[in-house]
């Protein structure tokens, strides 16, 4: 059976900021600690609410996913965003929860892995970290996604972050028109209003990946009980960094999760919540 609470309350942040956090508990476990969920871009705390109430079913401890900035009630992205200031957040969420375990999926992996190396974080996972390593991660669609928002153009701009990411599967190699016509259409669903309302932030995160590109060596300062996934339906270039990162790594644990999609943790996928439950529970 799935957590029945799923509590929301408010984080400080050092820079005045507040973020909105979510909180998913079996009802028995303890008030502190847990893990910590920090999601992908173009997404709210709101998907990930059934992994969390699954996981805190499984571990019977509390599992926290917040909003980071943009989103929800959390504050906007400021100015000067960057990767070190969702570092910060991050740590002021676990500061808050008492937590030194954090799973982080699509770009909120690649601030779980950027925070492993400075943050006390004691157990990490992640899934699908969109991540680059000596320029392995393409972005040269960028200044298209942003030209097409700049325009207004917000079914346009949608479908180059679509192609240039390639996580819809099949979807996203259609044609830029037709997609952008498909586009149209789901932007009159609830899920695509807020689609829409979230492709400002994006352009602001993108960058921070590539601005982040790095080898693979710093990231030995990962801590020991570090898990890469990837999805097997998923985009190669999320396999091709998780490997070259666990080839540097002295004790990490590498694995491929077959049929799951980029989007397991939103579903979530049965295979992925058991995982993540047995490597935190360890």
């Amino acid at each position: 059976m799935a957590a029945s609470q799923f509590v929301a309350s408010t984080v400080p942040t050092p820079d005045g900021a507040v973020l909105e956090l979510f909180t998913a508990s079996a009802g028995e476990d303890r008030a502190e600690g847990g893990v910590v969920v920090v999601h992908g871009s173009m997404v709210t705390a709101e998907l990930y609410r059934e992994l969390a109430q699954r996981l805190a079913e499984a571990l019977k401890a509390p599992v926290h996913v917040y909003n980071r900035r943009g989103r929800g009630a959390s504050s906007p992205q400021p100015d000067d965003y960057s990767l070190g200031i969702e570092i910060s957040d991050l740590g002021a969420v676990l500061a808050h929860t008492g937590s030194q375990a954090v799973f982080g999926h699509n770009y909120g992996g690649c601030i779980a892995l950027n925070a492993g190396r400075t943050l006390d974080i004691t157990q990490l996972a992640v899934y699908d970290p969109i991540i680059s390593f000596n320029g392995n991660f393409n972005a040269d669609w960028l200044a298209d996604y942003e030209s097409a928002l700049s325009s207004g153009d917000e079914e346009k701009a949608l479908a180059v972050l679509l192609r240039g990411l390639q996580t819809t599967g099949p979807v996203a190699k259609l044609p830029l028109p037709i997609l952008t016509v498909l586009n149209r259409i789901g932007s009159r669903t609830q899920p695509g209003k807020v689609l829409t309302s979230l492709l400002p932030t994006g352009p602001r995160e993108i960058r921070a990946v590539v601005a982040a590109d790095s080898k693979a060596e710093p990231f030995e300062q990962l801590p020991l009980e570090t898990l890469l996934l990837v999805g097997g339906a998923s985009p190669e270039y999320f396999a091709e960094a998780a490997e070259a990162l666990d080839g540097v790594l002295p004790a990490s644990d590498f694995g491929v999760l077959p049929r799951l999609a980029h989007d397991a943790p939103e579903r979530p996928a049965r295979a992925l919540v058991d995982r993540l439950a047995e490597f935190f529970a360890s």
